[in-house]
C-alpha cells in the first residue's frame, strides 16, 4: 500500500476538489491508509433476499420467504446467503405464489447499485478518457474515507492518467444549534415532504443554503428562507401579469427601447454572469442569493415601481408599453432558465404560463439553454453611472417623504 500513496496523492492534484480544502482531507486520509485492498468488505451491502422462480423467472418476495432468510442469518450469519442453495434456504414444499410451481429458483447475487458504483472509474478507463472527463463523484463529508478514496485509488490502480475529473460533498442536514438530528431531542427529522415549503414546490435548504457546510435546519429557519423563495415568485408574477397578449417574436429594438428599461436588461446582463460563473464554481447559494438581491433590490425597490404607470396607462401597443414588456420578458425568461436547475418546479409552472419565442421549446424550461447576456441592449459604463446617481438620489428623497408621513402621523390628534 505505501507504495502507491505517493501516486494517489499526485492524482488528487489533478481531481477539482468542491469546496477547495478537499484535496487537504484526502491526501490525509490515503497518508494514514493501512488497509491493502479498496475495501475490506466482501461485497460493499448486505444480500438483497429476493428469490426467482425458474418456471416463470419473476420475482419472489413475501413473508414466508423473508421469515425464512431471517431465521438463516440469525442462525449463520449473513454470509450464509452465498454459501447456500436457495432450495436450501426456502422451505421445504414452497411453491411460486405467481404461477404456483415449485421445480426450481435462484437467489438475487446483486448487492446494490453500491458494487457497480465503486468499479465506476475502471468502466470509464475501458471505454476511454472521454467518457471520463463528464463524470464527477458526488457524495457526503463522510465519503471521503469510502466512495471518494476507492474510486481514487481504482482508478490509479487502472493506470489512468487522470484519476476523476471532480469531487463534491453536499452538506449535511444538522438542528438549528448545529446538533445532528439523532442528538436533538424532538427535533423534526423526517422527510423533506412533510414541510409545508416543500409541498409547495421547493426545497429550503437545497434552494439557498451553502451547502460546503453543514446547514441547520428548523421550522424558523425554513420560514426565513422561505421569504426569499417569495420575493422570486412575486417578481414572476408581476412580469407574467403585464405579459398578457406580448407577443416575444416581436421584440422592441434596441435603438427603439426607452433607456430605463435598457438600464434594466443591462442589470440582467450582469446577473446572467454573475450565475454562469457561480455555477461554473458549483456554487449554487450563490445564484439563489443573486437572483434574490436581483428581485428585491434591482426590480422591487427601483425598477418595477417606475414602470407601472407606463403598463397600466399607455396604449397597449404602444412604443413605451411594449418597450417595458420586452424588457419584463427578457427578465422573466432568462431568470427562470436560470433558476430552473434550482426551482424545477416553480420555474416549469412560470415557463407553462409565459409566451415563448418560435425557437423555444414550450414543453419544459429544462429543454432550453440558458440565455446570454443581451449586450446589444445595454447601456455604456458612463450611461450606468448616471442612472446610480438617479437611484441614490431616489433613495434620498423616499428617506424624506417617509419621515414627512411619520411626522404627520404623529402630529393626529
Amino acid at each position: 500500500m505505501d507504495s502507491s500513496k505517493d501516486e494517489a496523492c499526485e492524482a488528487c492534484d489533478q481531481v477539482r476538489w468542491v469546496p477547495g480544502w478537499g484535496i487537504d482531507r484526502m491526501k490525509s486520509m490515503i497518508r494514514e491508509r493501512n488497509d491493502w485492498c479498496i475495501s475490506r468488505q466482501r461485497k460493499w451491502g448486505l444480500p438483497i433476499p429476493v428469490f426467482y422462480c425458474a418456471d416463470c423467472g419473476k420475482p419472489i418476495v413475501t413473508d414466508e420467504t423473508i421469515e425464512a432468510v431471517s431465521k438463516l442469518f440469525g442462525e449463520k450469519g449473513s454470509n450464509a446467503w452465498y454459501e447456500m442453495e436457495a432450495r436450501d434456504i426456502l422451505p421445504e414444499d414452497f411453491a411460486c405464489p405467481h404461477c404456483g410451481k415449485n421445480s426450481g429458483f435462484t437467489k438475487e447475487e446483486d448487492t446494490g447499485r453500491l458494487v457497480r458504483l465503486r468499479l465506476l472509474p475502471l468502466r470509464l478507463h475501458a471505454e476511454g478518457p472521454g467518457l471520463l472527463a463528464r463524470h464527477h463523484v458526488y457524495g457526503g463529508l463522510d465519503q471521503y474515507r469510502g466512495w471518494f478514496q476507492s474510486s481514487l485509488l481504482t482508478a490509479v490502480g487502472a493506470g489512468q492518467g487522470r484519476a476523476l475529473p471532480g469531487v463534491r460533498h453536499p452538506r449535511m442536514d444538522r438542528g438549528r444549534r448545529g446538533q445532528s438530528h439523532a442528538q436533538v431531542p424532538g427535533q423534526w427529522h423526517g422527510p423533506r415532504g412533510d414541510l409545508p415549503e416543500v409541498r409547495r414546490g421547493y426545497d429550503p435548504p437545497g434552494y439557498s443554503a451553502d451547502y460546503h457546510v453543514d446547514v441547520r435546519c428548523s421550522d424558523k429557519i425554513f420560514k426565513q428562507l422561505s421569504q426569499n423563495y417569495l420575493k422570486f415568485r412575486n417578481t414572476a408574477r408581476y412580469c407574467l401579469g403585464n405579459l398578457d397578449g406580448f407577443d416575444p417574436n416581436e421584440l422592441v429594438k434596441p435603438e427603439e427601447m426607452l433607456e430605463l428599461d435598457r438600464w434594466a436588461v443591462t442589470k440582467l446582463n450582469e446577473l446572467t454572469e454573475k450565475c454562469f460563473a457561480a455555477y461554473d464554481n458549483y456554487e449554487f447559494h450563490v445564484v439563489s442569493h443573486t437572483i434574490n438581491d436581483f428581485c428585491v433590490v434591482d426590480m422591487s425597490n427601483f425598477y418595477l415601481d417606475i414602470i407601472k404607470d407606463r403598463l397600466y396607462c399607455e396604449e397597449v401597443g404602444g412604443l413605451e408599453r411594449r418597450s417595458a414588456q420586452t424588457a419584463l420578458w427578457l427578465i422573466l425568461d432568462t431568470m427562470t432558465k436560470l433558476f430552473a436547475p434550482i426551482l424545477a418546479f416553480t420555474c416549469d409552472e412560470i415557463w407553462q404560463a409565459m409566451p415563448h419565442r418560435a425557437d423555444e421549446d414550450s414543453r419544459n424550461v429544462v429543454l432550453n439553454e440558458m440565455n446570454q447576456p443581451c449586450f446589444y441592449y445595454a447601456l455604456s459604463a458612463a450611461e450606468m453611472e448616471k442612472w446610480a446617481l438617479v437611484e441614490d438620489l431616489r433613495d434620498d428623497v423616499n428617506v424624506v417623504l417617509e419621515n414627512a408621513r411619520t411626522r404627520r402621523r404623529s402630529a393626529r390628534p
